[in-house]
């Protein structure tokens, strides 16, 4: 029982980690595009990230 909650915990602390990081790494892709001389295609190539998830996080109300 003790491992379920510690793994449970661990599962939680990540879940929490993973949405700080991906916030951070959004906020630099929308200052990067800002600034220029970025496409979506090049920061995805860059980031390894697909043009699509760029675009996503660029302009997140586009659908």
């Amino acid at each position: 029982m003790q491992q379920a909650l510690e793994h449970t915990r661990a599962a939680v602390e990540a879940k929490r980690q993973l949405a700080s990081h991906q916030m951070q790494r959004d906020n630099l892709i929308r200052r990067l595009y800002a600034e220029g001389g970025w496409s979506y295609s090049k920061l995805a190539k860059t980031l390894g990230l697909t043009p699509e998830l760029i675009a996503k996080i660029i302009r997140p109300q586009r659908r």
